[in-house]
């Protein structure tokens, strides 16, 4: 059968050509846009301290959810599955990874990329595989109605090719990409925007290094002793290019001879606000990733801020991913799964339990005395409370309660409140006293 021939048996993946250049610039100011996939990885993720935490934090904290087959009828009431054929893949997606693995490779692409192919294998039928390819070897093929025509991965003779059908986009490649106006068949890296700033902390990073290695000796000046020709002056240009440019060359001593004299500066990187730069560059790279600053840098984490810094990463960051991921997943694969015999009125649904995440509990507890406040002040039922916090309808639960009582409308005896109001009154009371002492119903009553 074709599902029992590896993957590894019909294509391997051979060393794609490497990019132009080291930086991710053009030169100088000039254009940011990407060169290619492969520099947005050696340059980003596996050279730039920032980038790399900002990836892996997201990639790690979205891994971490338990998945779950949500089942809806037609009230939209729900049953959890977690022993259907689908989890048991998740759990498994290929020989070689399990779900975390697999997760953490999936969303670490989307991060450095902004996109993520994944292949299923068979072709046909239930999928026995799944596996997280490399953006940088995949080509996609325009279409009308903005369907591909069709997905081309590898390079040379190793291609293969995978067909969309155009009128469903059915395809054997799942493509789970983030919105690019420069091109609406791939993703926008999160490493274009942040591109400046991380080469900035490179290059910063760079520098501080070469500066230490040469003494930490900062650059001068030179002076020159009566007239000096455009020769000498000349030569000493070339001299300073080639032994003084670039972080290679930073903090070296120059050799001088006639007459000429060097005068070190006294400029320092904190004169040069060279550290201010390199921490707004991290704020930069933070803020396009969309990871708060307390857990990249120990400098702005306190005791106080890391709970509401976690809670932050995950409700701004990391579910909205997990919402796309998760839901594009099951997309691809539910319905292979399905046996023909199931209700049209019913809806299964690939999920995640997010009750199951420990950063997510402030949230939870300030929900819970929300919904509990809100029943107590007769605002909402008590059925109405469960809902809101993900928890089964219980029978009897359907009423408004009365604050102060904590029962039924239709549960209090009015008949007390009565003689009360006329025993009040015939003692003196008068009718705001005796009003400010009855709950709103018995004043009703009254």
């Amino acid at each position: 059968m074709y599902y029992e021939v590896r993957i590894a048996e019909w294509f391997s993946r051979k060393s794609l050509p490497a990019p132009g250049t080291s930086s991710f610039l053009f030169g100088g100011t000039e254009s940011s846009l990407p060169q290619s996939v492969k520099a947005y990885a050696l340059e980003g993720y596996a050279q730039n301290p920032i980038v790399f935490a900002c990836a892996n934090i997201i990639a790690t904290a979205a891994a971490s959810v338990k998945l779950e087959l949500h089942t809806y009828d037609a009230k939209g009431d729900k049953t959890v599955d977690v022993s259907h054929p689908v989890l048991t893949l998740m759990a498994q997606p290929n020989p070689a990874q399990t779900w975390e693995e697999f997760a953490i490779e999936l969303v670490a692409w989307h991060r450095v990329a902004g996109e993520a192919f994944i292949l299923r294998l068979p072709a046909t039928g239930q999928p026995r595989e799944l596996h997280v390819l490399n953006p940088e070897a995949m080509d996609v093929k325009g279409g009308k109605g903005g369907i591909p025509t069709e997905y081309v991965f590898g390079t040379g003779e190793d291609k293969k090719t995978f067909p969309v059908n155009q009128l469903t986009g059915v395809s054997q490649i799942l493509h789970i990409k983030t919105f690019n106006p420069l091109n609406q068949w791939r993703g926008l890296s999160p490493l274009s925007p942040a591109a400046r700033a991380t080469d900035i902390h490179n290059r910063g990073s760079a520098w501080n290094s070469s500066l230490l290695l040469n003494s930490a000796r900062p650059s001068g000046i030179v002076e020159f002793t009566g007239t000096v020709t455009e020769t000498v002056l000349s030569q000493m240009r070339e001299y300073f290019k080639k032994a003084w440019s670039g972080t290679a060359n930073a903090g070296n001593v120059p050799m001088m001879t006639g007459g000429a004299k060097f005068t070190a500066l006294s400029h320092t990187p904190k004169d040069m606000d060279f550290q201010s730069g390199m921490s707004e560059a991290a704020k930069n790279i933070g803020l396009v990733y969309g990871v708060p600053l307390p857990l990249l840098t120990m400098d702005a984490a306190t005791f106080s801020n890391m709970d509401s810094a976690q809670e932050r990463l995950w409700t701004e960051t990391v579910l909205p991913l997990l919402n796309l991921v998760i839901k594009k997943l099951g997309q691809f694969v539910m319905p292979l799964f399905a046996d023909g015999k199931a209700d049209k009125k019913t809806r299964v649904v690939l999920a995640y339990n997010a009750e199951s995440v420990p950063a997510l509990e402030p949230k939870r507890e300030r929900l819970y005395k929300r919904m509990k406040d809100a029943v107590a002040g007769g605002l909402v039922t008590p059925n109405e409370a469960r809902a809101e916090m993900g928890f089964e309808e219980m029978d009897g639960a359907d009423q408004l309660l009365i604050p102060g009582t904590l029962k039924p409308l239709d549960a209090i005896d009015t008949q007390p409140a009565t003689e009360l109001a006329k025993a009040m009154k015939a003692s003196g009371f008068t009718a705001a006293e005796i009003a400010e002492a009855l709950t709103p119903t018995l004043k009703a009553a009254a």
